[in-house]
This record gives C-alpha cells, structure tokens and sequence, in this order.
C-alpha cells in the first residue's frame, strides 16, 4: 500500500467474550499488539457495572500490558442498549450508557467511540424511530464534543440500528449538526447494505473517522482469509484515498469461542501483510 500503514492497525478483545480481561490482554501483548479497540462487554467490562475506580484500573492495566486503547465500543446489539427505544425509561437509560461510555473513552485517552444509533420495533414507521435516533444523538454529540471524543456511527441492518446505509450516516451525521459525530465502514456489513467500498467512501466522504476490519460471506466477522470478501481490494480502495483513520479488526463470531488467540493472531497478522504489499 502507499499511504496506509501498520500504525493504524487496531486489535481488540472482541473474539474473547468468553475469556477474562486478563487473558484478552495477556494474549494481545504476546502477539505484539499495541494499540487496540477496547470492546466493553461482560465479562471483561460492563457499563452497567463500572464505577470511576473500575476505570482508572482498567486504564492502569492496559499500561501493564503494553496497550494503549484508541476507541472505546459498549456493547449495545446483545444488551437492551436503544438510543432510539420508544420506551422513555429505556431510551434514558441506554443514553446515560453512552454517557458513561464517553467519560471511560476520556479517562483511557481513547478519542473514538463506535455508536449505534438504535432502533424501533419493526413496525414502527421510520420516521419516528429516525427522530428519536437524532434527538438521542444531539444530546450525546454535545457532550461528545466537550470531551474531544468523536463517536462514529456504524450501519447495520434495521434490527440493529437506523442507519443502514452510508447515505444515510451521512443524513443522520447532518441532522444531528454536532462536529463530535462522524461516520465508519464495517467491511463485514457491507453485504447486508449491498455497498461496494469504493461506494461507502465515496458516500461517507469528508465524515469517513473508522473502519472494522473482517472477512465474511459476505458478512459473518470472520478470520482474514476465511470469508470470500476481498480485504486487499477493500484496503486498495482506503489506500487510494489517503485514509487516515484505524483499521480496527472486529473478529467476532460464534466459531472463535474457544480460540481467540488464534483467531486475532491469524488476523492481525494477515492485515499487516495485506498493507506491506
């Protein structure tokens, strides 16, 4: 590649849910890694559970093990996590976890935080589940932006959140208004979009921060190399580009549960080839 480059390769303990942190971290420094995508989910770090002492050790053990994380992502698919949810209570509650996420993200040093923007029940109209996404967004991209955070949106299929395409990460990154919201590509989702990079990162233009790294068939977050996605020609596109942002490697899938060293090594590695070439 021409401009990317190593640095802005990111691990992360997403493939060891079923792990504790202290594998997860002892198995990313015997790998070499030192900059990661912290995924925030039980067992490892539950936002529900957390307290200010939780974070300040978190932090002091990612300095034990060599790494610095660059992105903070809660878990909010598996968890009744809904910035969007119809439910006053829930949306509350679930608004407050992004809350708690930005002040964890500021306490690490990370300046990124992966975001879903919710979602309704599927017969719902649109539209009213869109407003509540936006409403839900503002108040966080203020806070966001007084903490020098910036929160990417991710696209994923309406089960999960309403932004479904990078067109319309870009509608909701415009509605919202706040210079703390920018937008990211998941090579994995792009199947369900049916976007082609190249289209995605056109789309996305000047809002483009973050991209999740990982194979599928077309979609799955497997291991580089076992799905049939084309990472190289992916990577070709972001190259040609000058992209500046991670390529953080989201490995997550059902599959990996007992190997998770294997599973990120395998990856880690085959990104670094990917760019070297």
């Amino acid at each position: 590649m021409k401009n990317l480059k190593r640095s802005q390769i990111l691990t992360s303990n997403y493939p060891y849910y079923k792990y504790s942190l202290n594998y997860a971290l002892d198995s990313l420094h015997r790998m070499g890694a030192e900059q990661i995508e912290f995924y925030a989910c039980f067992p490892h770090f539950h936002m529900d559970d957390i307290t200010y002492r939780d974070i300040k050790s978190l932090k002091k053990k990612l300095k034990d093990f060599g790494l610095k994380a660059m992105c903070v992502t809660p878990e909010q698919c598996l968890y009744p996590v809904n910035i969007a949810a119809f439910d006053i209570a829930a949306r509350n509650r679930s608004i407050n976890v992004f809350k708690k996420t930005i002040e964890t993200a500021a306490e690490l040093e990370a300046d990124t935080i992966v975001t879903l923007c919710g979602y309704g029940t599927i017969d719902e109209k649109d539209e009213d589940v869109w407003k509540r996404s936006v409403d839900s967004m503002r108040i966080l991209g203020d806070m966001a932006e007084a903490y020098n955070i910036e929160m990417v949106l991710e696209t994923s299929p309406r089960e999960y959140t309403t932004t479904h395409t990078a067109k319309e990460a870009v509608r909701m990154i415009e509605e919202i208004g706040s210079p703390a919201v920018k937008g990211m590509i998941d090579t994995a989702t792009l199947g369900f979009s049916k976007e082609t990079m190249k289209q995605a990162v056109q789309d996305l233009g000047k809002y483009l921060r973050h991209v999740h790294v990982a194979d599928g068939i077309p979609n799955g977050h497997l291991i580089l190399g076992e799905g049939e996605l084309d990472i190289r020609g992916m990577l070709h596109e972001l190259d040609e580009v000058n992209y500046q942002g991670m390529l953080s490697l989201e490995i997550l899938n059902d599959k990996y549960m007992r190997t998770p060293h294997e599973a990120m090594q395998i990856s880690f590695g085959m990104l670094k080839k990917y760019i070297d070439q």
